[in-house]
């Protein structure tokens, strides 16, 4: 199996955020964004684990990466930075705030891919 890690910056000033692919079309889809073949479909959303990952380890979440896509505009409810999602954590999919646990930072980038 395929696998792939690759850093991204969900909102100006926030710290690597790093997540992990495991499907061969969505790295190929991910590799294609940085390297600017892709130019509509630049950033990251995923469903959040809350829990630690190997690849993320400063973070107390992760996403999950079989829930990994890239998207164009996301709904105003799934955006956030990782930080306020980090500090707000217990609260995510409650209220309005990241419905069914999805994480669509609408300024996220993809700033490049961790060797492996």
């Amino acid at each position: 199996m395929a696998t792939a890690r690759f850093g991204l910056e969900a909102a100006p000033n926030d710290d690597e955020f790093v997540f992990r692919l495991d499907d061969e079309g969505r790295i190929r889809q991910a590799r294609d964004i940085l390297a600017g073949v892709e130019t509509t479909a630049v950033h990251v959303q995923g469903r959040i684990v809350a829990e630690k990952a190997e690849h993320n380890p400063e973070w107390n979440f992760h996403l999950a990466p079989d829930s990994i896509a890239f998207f164009h505009e996301a709904d105003a409810d799934c955006d956030a930075s990782a930080h306020y999602v980090a500090m707000n954590l217990d609260h995510v999919g409650e209220e309005g705030f990241l419905p069914e646990r999805l994480w669509a930072p609408a300024r996220s980038k993809i700033t490049r891919e961790l060797d492996t």
